[in-house]
């Protein structure tokens, strides 16, 4: 626990101001990437790990983790005069070996380390490019209340790739997994979906999430009307 304490505090020191929210000001060449990737007349969109992460992206099409050491400020809808919370993402580190059902990748999984603080409890999550590689999708979590938890890398956490407005998908996971866009190509360029696990009744298991360039996770809000924590 003290261990993963500094951690944060040392990631929150060397990312401050790389990312924070979704107004964070984009250079002209920047916005061009991001206009570039939405297709007005097909509604079609090319999603970027770096809408995941807020790193700078080069506008090219392509899926691959690149370096990055950011901070996102996550507004849970609802919450009022409370600040906002901050996720670091650093990355990519690799696994020791492979435990997962991902085949696009070797005997080890280069994954982002995402770190976020709930009710004071520290949470640690890894997320690679799915199997399907069409979304980013976690493959560790460790956290007070689960313990550690390891997955099999067949869901999604994340829509990465091309995507249509209003286009679901659904991927068999342990527990079938969801993925809805809401809003493709909102204000600045964010994006709204709506992430559903199971039969997403439970809390945590319907949930929307906003992510903007330059900032990636801004926005979090539940769909079940559940109130406890965020995932």
């Amino acid at each position: 626990m003290r261990l993963l304490t500094l951690f944060l505090l040392c990631i929150s020191t060397l990312s401050f101001g790389q990312s924070s929210k979704d107004n964070t000001v984009l250079t002209t060449k920047e916005k061009n990437h991001w206009a570039k990737a939405y297709d007005s007349t097909t509604k079609k969109r090319f999603i970027p790990v770096e809408l995941f992460t807020g790193a700078t992206w080069d506008g090219k099409h392509e899926l691959s983790l690149e370096k990055a050491s950011t901070t996102s400020c996550v507004t849970v809808h609802g919450k009022r005069k409370k600040a906002c919370d901050n996720i670091y993402i650093t990355g990519p580190f690799k696994t020791e070996e492979n435990n997962t059902k991902i085949k696009w990748t070797g005997d080890q999984i280069p994954y982002y380390r995402r770190v976020m603080m709930i009710r004071g409890e520290p949470i640690e999550s890894h997320f690679t490019i799915n199997n399907s590689k069409d979304g980013l999708v976690r493959i560790y979590d460790k956290r007070k209340k689960w313990g550690t938890r390891t997955y099999d890398g067949l869901g999604s956490k994340f829509p990465l790739g091309y995507w249509k407005e209003g286009e679901i998908r659904t991927y068999p996971s342990r527990r079938p997994t969801r993925i809805e866009i809401i809003e493709l190509n909102g204000p600045n360029h964010c994006l709204t979906f709506r992430w559903v696990i199971g039969e997403g009744k439970k809390r945590n298991q319907d949930n929307i999430y906003t992510f903007c360039p330059g900032s990636g996770f801004t926005r979090f809000r539940y769909n079940n009307n559940a109130s406890d924590s965020k995932k």
